[in-house]
């Protein structure tokens, strides 16, 4: 977890530097929309039981179980994803998605769901650095 964060901060910090179009914007669109109804499902579940009771976390997950799953196979497919800046933020985004929606985690842990996504949407629409004539980025 120590490593993902420094990842993540390294990221934010040089995002702009790593801006790049990416090479399927529908697979990213569609990822960020999964991850966006993840994150309100998991906020509308959070209101409906206290994770402490043992009946209710019970229930939970019956009911609820395969989103916990969802965001798991989206984390994996992020993971997968060729270009590095758009991996990390949406991988950081789908695992703080599968704690968001999973029955025993507390409220708190859908918060890092939207800075994420918000790092994603800021890359998709921040142009690329064109290069010079000698190839340098400007």
């Amino acid at each position: 977890m120590k490593r993902l964060l420094i990842s993540a901060l390294a990221l934010c910090l040089a995002g702009p530097a790593l801006a790049v179009a990416p090479e399927n914007p529908e697979r990213i669109n569609g990822m960020i929309a999964e991850l966006e109804s993840l994150h309100a499902s998991g906020q509308a579940l959070k209101k409906g039981y206290d994770p402490a009771d043992e009946s209710a976390l019970k229930t939970c997950r019956a009911e609820h179980g395969a989103l916990h799953e969802q965001a798991v196979a989206l984390r994996d497919r992020a993971a997968k994803l060729p270009q590095l800046a758009y991996r990390v933020n949406l991988t950081m985004a789908a695992s703080a998605a599968a704690d968001c929606v999973a029955c025993d985690q507390g409220a708190d842990r859908c918060d890092a769901v939207a800075p994420a996504l918000a790092r994603t949407r800021q890359q998709m629409e921040t142009p690329a650095a064109k290069p010079d004539a000698a190839g340098k980025p400007q």
